[in-house]
């Protein structure tokens, strides 16, 4: 790629590569669990410097991201939070009131829709529809194509 796009053969001489600001702008502090310096604030992709945000010619902050993300801190802040003396609050606690009353009423609106389709199958549609079509690798009429297929994976489950 690189002789193609500069018209040098990268194998007869150094490559002429440049720091670019994105390349150099590091990443926040984070511990082999991705917790910063900050107890409780965790650190995931892009924004971390572990393997990624250090040195950001040889990685992707989609896959640090998603890798984070599934893989890593489900176990860590599992970790974090059985090892933290939380502070108890009431069940009858105004926050804790109005958190199960949005709860509630979203079940409401769940339950009144009527729809066709099982309750797995919009958000796993939707994810294949997302990962053939917009990935790091895609195209204008791969992202219509989705737009037109979520569209009508919402219609058949009820939910427009």
């Amino acid at each position: 790629m690189y002789d193609r796009i500069t018209g040098e053969n990268p194998y007869g001489g150094p490559m002429r590569i440049y720091p670019a600001p994105h390349y150099t702008m590091g990443g926040l502090w984070v511990d082999y669990n991705l917790m910063s310096t900050i107890p409780g604030l965790f650190v995931l992709g892009e924004a971390n410097f572990s393997d990624h945000g250090a040195n950001r010619l040889g990685a992707s902050a989609l896959m640090q991201g998603l890798a984070d993300g599934y893989f890593v801190i489900p176990y860590t802040i599992g970790d974090y939070l059985a090892k933290e003396k939380l502070e108890k609050i009431p069940a009858d606690h105004a926050e804790c009131r109005k958190a199960e009353d949005e709860v509630n009423a979203r079940v409401r609106r769940l339950l009144a829709v009527k729809g066709k389709a099982h309750d797995r199958f919009v958000p796993s549609r939707s994810g294949i529809l997302c990962w053939n079509h917009c990935g790091m690798s895609r195209t204008e009429a791969g992202s219509r194509r989705r737009w037109r297929r979520s569209r009508r994976c919402a219609r058949s489950s009820g939910r427009t």
